[in-house]
Parts: C-alpha cells; structure tokens; sequence
C-alpha cells in the first residue's frame, strides 16, 4: 500500500481519536460516511489506509477536523 496512503489513515485516526470516536473501524467508517457524506465503504478505505481522498474529500475531512490538508494527506 503507498506510504502516502497510510500517512494519511493514521492523520485521519488521529482525528477521530481527538473527538473520542469508537475504537472501532466498523463504528468509525459509519461516522465518517456520514460526516463526510461518502459510502461506508470508501470511509473504510481512508481508515484502512488503502486509499487517499481526491481533493474535495481531503477539504472536506479537512474541515470536519479543523485540520490543515496538506498536514493531513501527510505533505507536511
């Protein structure tokens, strides 16, 4: 899997740990599809490091978390 990609699951992990979210992949997907407004299965994708976000995501995680994107997708 990319560097890249992992980078940004643990950024992404980091995040959801600051606002006390389940430990749980499954629970967190849920929270994040429906935070981010994406299917269940690509929040389990970002989660799980398999996949970056295009960059309207990226903004929009961003934005949920108060965030600097590039910090999040791990360029900086």
């Amino acid at each position: 899997m990319p560097q890249s990609a992992k980078l940004f699951s643990e950024r992404l992990s980091h995040c959801l740990d600051e606002t006390e979210a389940p430990t749980s992949i499954r629970e967190r997907a849920v929270i994040l599809s429906k935070m981010i407004d994406i299917p269940k299965q690509q929040a389990w994708s970002l989660l799980e490091g398999h996949l970056l976000p295009d960059q309207d995501t990226l903004q929009k995680i961003a934005a949920e978390f108060e965030v600097d994107p590039q910090w999040l997708s791990g360029e900086k």
